[in-house]
């Protein structure tokens, strides 16, 4: 748009100057709009587990669960399995999707740091999944995930 604008003032100062008249000074709107520098997102959380609302840092944890519970395997699958396992994963990946999205909101997090906050939580729930000792059961984090509103 604004290279629009400076063809259009460039050939009507062409115009006037054809005619024997003087142009005006160009516009502002003319001029190409000064360099910025870009904005640096801040730092990332130096203890990733610990930012957020309760809410937020749940749907996370949760999303580990289903992932640690559902993990892809090394082969194939039949589709029938493959099919299910995928529904399975969305699941955590809806409530992955929800967790970092209320960290955004709450100004507790930036999205760059999205998917270092996501490995942490991952992390975490793994372990205490394989240890048999999640603090959020895998049907409650099922059941999280289906409460939540549709994919519009």
């Amino acid at each position: 748009m604004i290279a629009r604008a400076g063809v259009l003032v460039a050939s009507f100062a062409l115009c006037l100057s054809a005619c024997g008249e003087k142009p005006a000074a160009t516009s502002a709107a003319a001029e190409a709009p000064p360099a910025e520098a870009p904005i640096a997102p801040p730092p990332p959380p130096a203890d990733p587990l610990a930012v957020g609302s309760q809410d937020a840092r749940d749907d996370l944890y949760c999303a580990g669960v289903i992932f640690a519970a559902n993990p892809s395997p090394p082969s194939a699958l039949n589709p029938t399995d493959e099919a299910v396992l995928r529904k399975a994963q969305a699941l955590g990946i809806m409530l992955a999707e929800s967790g970092i999205n209320k960290l955004v909101v709450e100004k507790a997090a930036h999205a760059t740091h999205s998917a270092l906050i996501s490995d942490a939580y991952a992390a975490a729930a793994a372990k205490d999944f394989d240890a048999n000792t999640p603090r959020i059961s895998l049907d409650d984090c099922n059941a999280r995930a289906r409460a939540l509103p549709p994919v519009q």
